[in-house]
């Protein structure tokens, strides 16, 4: 149905039922008049009928052979009992049953996600965190969890999620998240305690929003940055799109989080204490636009101390002790049911141990009804461009500017000044050439050791549960890393041979040749370095394991294996010629004779340079390919931590 016709229809419907009549889709309750069946009509005909069935205990909706046809949840039915929550739509409307009342949904407006949790438990650090949790959110539901620290509400928010391992069943609309868990999350959204972990601090907000659009939407996608961020209460303005997203407040950063979670339109927002560290005025706007946003149709669990402001919420989950189950439904009946005042004494029973666990029934999941759509993921050309955008920003701030591109020039004013004698007639190039290949490997492998692991969480896992595939983010890691390889060698060797002043190493073919040579070396260390980042957990690990891979290529280099005529043999021969310093240095000698006229051997100069080639091509097709599969096994190894 065009849109012309969709809301021609829409202001000729009604719904008529007796003894009331209403038009304008106001809410209407039926649940005192289930002796009546509810007609709605269009402008000329009967569309549906709602009827009470007896037998089934509950309300049918029936569609009358009319032009059009009746959706129930998206699937277009003749007759099908109506569960809390469902929508139907006819003649173009959209509409939510809900408690026994019929409500107007706007046919944009998510129609959220029922999440059921029937006995799930879950370990972690080698602790019981969940006890045999079940409980069922209805879509557009606003839940909050609540107990005492280390209860495990962080836990179920990460099995929800799709983090890690449990017991049970958890259920969206029905569908089961292990076995269509690549389907359910990119219509998941979840916000960990420390958000500022989830954002990059150097950005600006702007910047942030725009890389967000190109990382994650379709390519044709164009959000309105403003309206985006006024729902979420922020005011977007030239002075805010321009500030740093460090530079903003705690309650300023989570609201961006949560403007560019729902930039993907998600169904389902997992929220692990969204107010912490926030004054009471930001706590009590963060929870109201948390009610709104499951007003709009979204379905919203969130994990909280707030205690004030649970009279927002649909329903409560309490866990005690240990993660078991205390008691799950509205606020107003657990403080009927415990007889407290206030929320205060139910907590501190809570943390006492004074009120007892119960067993919350599994809860029924009515079969599996349609999933709304996933936002279109991007293109890899978008992701990539996005990435490649965000990691090139990095280098462009401050002192992260100052080490990308001065590292290099001030490694080559030290080398040329403690080895400036070597370049000269007779000098030892040797050695020369032997510092310059270090240090340009050593470059690459440093500026590539953190690249994977410093993202992996939370950040990598949030993108990925928004659509990004791996390819696409290591195809962007590697550019920036073969990027950076040829900024830097170029800096490199060009203030080297400003220094040394040599008239023939001023040829453009010299420097040429050299360049290559140590961009080659320099990407050759990134894909070391890469594949460094992949295999650690933690950042740290990463960082400690550079002198390690610095110290044998350095042992096992030319200078140390080798003693005036004699070479090593066998296993150390091969070693040595695996080693990213031989080659290259050989090659670069040979190549500063030439430019020094000393008739270097013709035969010798092409061997050495079929060589470096060889090693040139080795080290991205092994060490790219173990970089891959390790990230791959990282990331199917979440362990909640986000």
């Amino acid at each position: 149905m065009n849109k012309a016709s969709s809301s021609e229809s829409k202001r000729g419907c009604i719904l008529r039922g007796l003894p009331y009549f209403i038009v304008n889709h106001n809410p209407i309750s039926i649940g005192s008049d289930r002796g009546c069946d509810i007609v709605i009509e269009g402008a000329d005909c009967h569309h549906a009928e709602l009827r009470w069935d007896d037998e089934d205990d509950a309300w049918s909706l029936y569609d009358d052979p009319a032009p059009g046809e009746t959706l129930v949840n998206g699937e277009s039915i003749v007759k099908m009992r109506l569960h809390e929550n469902d929508w139907f739509e006819v003649s173009g409307v959209r509409i939510r049953f809900a408690d026994e009342k019929l409500s107007e949904l706007d046919l944009d407006s998510p129609v959220g996600l029922r999440v059921t949790l029937r006995g799930v438990s879950a370990v972690a650090g080698g602790e019981l965190r969940l006890d045999n949790i079940s409980f069922q959110a209805a879509e557009g539901s606003f839940v909050a969890l609540l107990g005492p620290s280390g209860c495990g509400k962080s836990t179920l928010i990460q099995r929800i999620a799709g983090f890690s391992s449990f017991k049970g069943e958890i259920r969206f609309n029905g569908h089961d998240l292990r076995a269509e868990k690549d389907g359910l999350l990119p219509l998941i959204a979840y916000l960990p305690q420390a958000v500022e972990d989830t954002l990059h601090g150097e950005m600006t907000v702007s910047e942030a929003m725009k890389d967000f659009v190109r990382c994650h939407l379709a390519a044709d996608a164009n959000p309105d940055f403003a309206k985006k961020l006024e729902e979420v209460g922020l005011a977007y303005n030239d002075e805010f799109a321009k500030k740093e997203v460090r530079l903003l407040s705690g309650g300023q950063k989570r609201r961006l989080a949560l403007a560019l979670a729902l930039m993907r339109d998600p169904q389902l927002l997992l929220l692990d204490e969204p107010t912490a560290g926030l004054d009471p005025s930001a706590e009590a706007g963060i929870m109201e636009l948390l009610r709104r946003i499951a007003d709009q149709g979204r379905t919203v669990l969130c994990a909280t101390h707030v205690l004030g402001r649970l009279g927002l919420c649909d329903k409560v989950l309490l866990l005690g002790p240990g993660g078991q189950s205390v008691f799950f439904g509205k606020p107003a009946e657990a403080l009927q049911k415990y007889g407290a005042q206030d929320w205060l004494s139910i907590y501190q029973a809570l943390a006492s141990g004074n009120i007892s666990a119960e067993t919350n029934s599994a809860p029924e999941d009515p079969s599996p009804r349609p999933l709304p759509p996933p936002v279109t993921s991007a293109s890899f050309c978008g992701v990539f461009r996005g990435t490649f955008s965000r990691l090139f920003r990095c280098v462009q701030r401050k002192w992260n500017a100052v080490l990308f591109f001065g590292s290099p020039i001030i490694i080559a004013a030290v080398l040329v000044l403690a080895c400036k004698s070597m370049f000269k007639e007779g000098g030892s190039i040797g050695t020369a050439c032997f510092c310059m290949v270090v240090a340009m490997f050593w470059l690459g492998l440093s500026g590539a050791v953190g690249s994977l692991v410093s993202e992996r969480v939370p950040k990598r896992c949030l993108d990925r549960m928004r659509g990004m595939s791996l390819p696409r983010y290591f195809a962007a890691h590697v550019a920036f890393v073969a990027f950076s390889a040829i900024v830097q060698s170029f800096l490199f060797v060009g203030f080297v041979f400003l220094i040394c002043h040599h008239p023939k190493l001023l040829a453009p073919d010299a420097f040429a040749t050299f360049w290559l040579v140590l961009a080659l070396i320099d990407f050759a260390g990134a894909c070391v370095g890469l594949m460094v980042s992949a295999i650690w957990k933690k950042e740290i690990l990463a960082v400690w394991s550079l002198p390690f891979i610095a110290i044998l290529a350095l042992f096992l280099s030319k200078p140390v294996l080798e003693t005036g005529d004699e070479k090593p043999k066998h296993l150390l021969r091969a070693i040595e010629y695996a080693m990213p310093t031989l080659c290259p240095q050989t090659l670069l000698e040979t190549e500063l004779k030439q430019y020094r006229v000393q008739n270097p051997d013709g035969e010798a100069h092409l061997r050495n340079k079929w060589n470096f080639a060889w090693l040139a091509i080795g080290y991205p097709l092994v060490f790219l390919p173990l970089a891959y599969f390790l990230q791959k096994r990282r990331e199917e190894e979440w362990d909640g931590r986000c």
